[in-house]
């Protein structure tokens, strides 16, 4: 109580103060990077701006791959995808769970849905004017639950746009076209469009990949009011090839689905029993996105230091995906295979106010916000298409959240300091309604015992609330060097994928919201042709929700620490330097595993790890009554990841990038004991060549130039017995590929 009082008093006086303001008068450049951070309410905090230019120099890449490119920010696919599709953004170590603990955003409108899949909207690259990559939590105090990584804010802009076509071709059957048209209906209005349809047999076998995306907006100047209507709708269908077997061979599947024997091949099966023979006409997985969505956007520009921001959006998602399990065939299903439509709809409101105050000694930022989400999910299981109901998911989450964030910079100390604050209250319900009489759900026997494959959740009703606070501050030292530091306060509420899978055997709802606080202190130092950025920061998780054992579950406290570095130096206008350095320790700070009970080849597999009197646990784990999990590494982060490129200009419009990217070595998903054989590390040398001709901009080049065998994700068996140890499921990475890029503007 007496925090949101001395909060409430401080907002009152803040906001007394802004309206007295009299002086138009701009005392940081609009255009600068530094204004935008300022601007943005969270001085102190490690932002990078990736800008306009800089976008333009790798137009064949993915938005996640040019992100991936600054420091404290890595990616990772399941599917060798094409343009980021089933790509996850992970800053700063979150491993497994890096897709909820890192928040992309469009204009300061969140993505990200109320279930784990990943963010595939297709977002034209000439739209965006910039991309804010907000490093640690403090980005929570502004945008709400799952910014405790980081957030990314892409920041679209179509009054900028130029006519123009887009083709693509480029290996393994790529294809795509892009269209972007602009015009100018009158002084008041404009009117934009944009179209892309892609076609890609990608690297796997049976991952093809198919995509059509159309987004409609239209602007509307009246007096002092913007108007803006987006109208988005994309379809995409997605074959999955499912992963490689490395290290070991339990099942005869394994021996049929070796990393070694192909890296390229799908996934097929052939049963548990180990006789079986190697078959190739198990279905395919596969999963397929339709999804709609509409968003108006009002700004009411009451002066020039004064404006209200109204937005209010609806969106309709559909995924409809198929898993068949090993014993499969096209012609005959197996009870295990599972048909999955699920659909998620819903609504969002924010209402901002920004005030600013301009005076000789000081100017000073507020915003003041209000944000209301309502999204409804309905989750549909059976055996296969056609096949009757046999459980459905329904869940409801409805979200309130009231913010206020706040930059004062003080002319005479050119010093900034940045405070904000959160308050989110979730009311999530969550039910299911089972078919055992349905294909594939009925009770399974064993030597005369039914086991259920398909449990009965209760019924779930819970309402919390969660703060999100930050405190930041920005020093100049001189003209070049900048100090600055942050500290933050963030959380994130489970989302429904998590909390269906939530205890074993699954008959609850119920998780814990995650809580997270941590600081950066950091030097960001400009001049001339040199730019630097250097910082240390700290991140203490408690209750992290992860995946283990085949349930999600609040773990142990984790603690991150770490040093990012990003770098740029031009030598003269035709030579240019940049690169990025990321070093993250992620390790548990507390905890413990407890062993199971069974032969050394025969756990129970409902324990925590392997059992007590396997091999394993004996001789590799040092064997005990419990696994301490203090100091163990967090799976799927690795420790060192760097990144250079080197820009020439070969003749004029002419340009040549050559760039170089290095993953450390990191712990396979499931691996908490940090036992597993690790994911390698590995490089890969891109080559860009961009020639700009009058009208058209022609892109070519060869990614991984010297044809490496690699992967970044793996995960091992949650079998925890003596067999299953080492073996692990990889998702082999591209090799060798070019791309050749053809646009026209007219």
């Amino acid at each position: 109580m007496t925090k949101k009082l001395v909060l409430s008093i401080f907002i009152l006086i803040t906001f007394i103060g802004n309206l007295s303001a009299e002086t138009p008068e701009i005392l940081i450049n609009p255009s600068s990077e530094e204004y935008t951070r300022l601007s943005s309410g969270l001085a102190g905090s490690n932002i990078t701006i990736i800008s306009k230019d800089d976008l333009k120099l790798y137009q064949n890449k993915s938005l996640p791959k040019i992100i991936e490119s600054y420091s404290g920010i890595s990616t990772r696919t399941t599917a060798a995808g094409y343009d980021g599709v089933y790509t996850t953004l992970d800053i700063r170590g979150f491993g497994e769970t890096a897709k909820s603990n890192t928040l992309i955003l469009i204009n300061g409108r969140r993505l990200n849905d109320v279930d784990m899949s990943t963010i595939n909207s297709h977002i034209p690259t000439d739209s965006i004017e910039r991309i804010e990559v907000v490093r640690g939590g403090s980005a929570a105090t502004l945008y709400g639950s799952g910014a405790v990584g980081g957030a990314i804010n892409i920041v679209i802009n179509n009054d900028d746009i130029t006519n123009s076509l887009k083709t693509s071709i480029s290996s393994y059957s790529n294809k795509s076209a892009d269209l972007s048209l602009f015009t100018k209906i009158n002084d008041a209005s404009s009117l934009s469009l944009f179209g892309s349809q892609t076609s890609n047999s990608n690297y796997r076998d049976a991952a093809d990949f198919e995509e059509s995306n159309l987004l409609l907006n239209t602007k509307y100047k009246i007096d002092n009011i913007n108007l803006s209507l987006d109208v988005m709708s994309i379809e995409n269908e997605k074959d999955l090839p499912g992963p490689r077997v490395k290290n070991g061979e339990v099942y005869s599947y394994h021996s049929c689905n070796r990393y070694e024997d192909s890296k390229i091949a799908r996934n097929i099966g052939s049963g548990d029993s180990g006789t079986g023979s190697c078959d190739d006409v198990r279905r395919r997985s596969y999963a397929n996105t339709d999804m709609q969505a509409i968003n108006a956007n009002v700004v009411i520009n009451v002066n020039e230091l004064n404006k209200f921001t109204l937005n209010a959006g609806y969106r309709d998602k559909t995924d409809k995906s198929f898993y068949p399990t090993n014993n499969n065939t096209i012609t005959t299903p197996d009870s295990s295979d599972r048909y999955t439509v699920t659909t998620i709809d819903g609504n969002q409101f924010n209402s901002r106010y920004e005030t600013r105050q301009i005076y000789e000694t000081h100017s000073n930022i507020l915003n003041l916000g209000y944000d209301y989400a309502h999204s409804f999910y309905d989750s549909a299981k059976s055996r296969k298409e056609g096949d009757s109901v046999g459980q459905n998911i329904y869940a409801d989450l409805k979200v309130k959240s009231l913010y206020f964030q706040n930059t004062t910079y003080i002319n005479e100390y050119d010093l900034s300091i940045s405070l904000g604050y959160r308050d989110e209250k979730s009311i999530f319900q969550a039910r299911d309604d089972i078919d055992k009489t349905a294909p594939g759900f009925a009770d399974v026997e064993y030597f005369g015992v039914f086991y259920p494959v398909i449990y009965d959740m209760t019924t779930y009703n819970n309402t919390s609330s969660n703060q999100a606070f930050n405190l930041g501050f920005e020093k100049k030292l001189n003209r070049e060097l900048t100090l600055y530091s942050s500290y933050s306060v963030s959380f994130r509420i489970p989302n429904i994928d998590e909390r269906v899978a939530s205890s074993s055997p699954a008959l609850t709802f119920d998780l814990k919201s995650q809580e997270s606080e941590g600081y950066d202190i950091g030097l960001r130092y400009i001049k001339d042709g040199l730019n630097f950025n250097v910082s240390y920061y700290e991140i203490d998780t408690t209750n992290e929700i992860q995946y283990y054992n085949n349930i999600n579950t609040n773990i142990d406290p984790i603690e991150r620490q770490g040093v990012d570095i990003d770098f740029g130096y031009n030598f003269d206008q035709s030579n240019k330097l940049k690169g990025s350095l990321s070093y993250t320790i992620a390790e548990f700070t507390s905890g413990s595993l407890t062993p199971g009970t069974g032969g050394p080849n025969a756990c129970n597999y409902d324990n925590t790890t392997y059992c007590s009197n396997s091999s394993t646990w004996k001789n590799l784990m040092g064997g005990g009554t419990t696994l301490s999990l203090e100091g163990k590494s967090v799976p799927l982060v690795s420790p060192i990841q760097f990144s250079i490129a080197y820009e020439t200009e070969v003749r004029n419009n002419l340009t040549l990038d050559l760039e170089l990217n290095y993953l450390d070595k990191k712990y396979v998903s499931n691996d908490q004991e940090n036992i597993e054989p690790q994911i390698p590390d590995y490089y890969f040398i891109n080559t860009y060549f961009n020639l700009v001709d009058s009208n058209y901009t022609l892109n070519f080049g060869i990614n991984n130039l010297f044809d490496k065998a690699a992967y970044d994700f793996a995960v091992s068996s949650t079998f925890h017995d003596d067999a299953h140890y080492g073996l692990s499921s990889v998702y082999p990475l591209p090799e060798r590929n070019l791309f050749f890029d053809l646009a026209y503007t007219f």
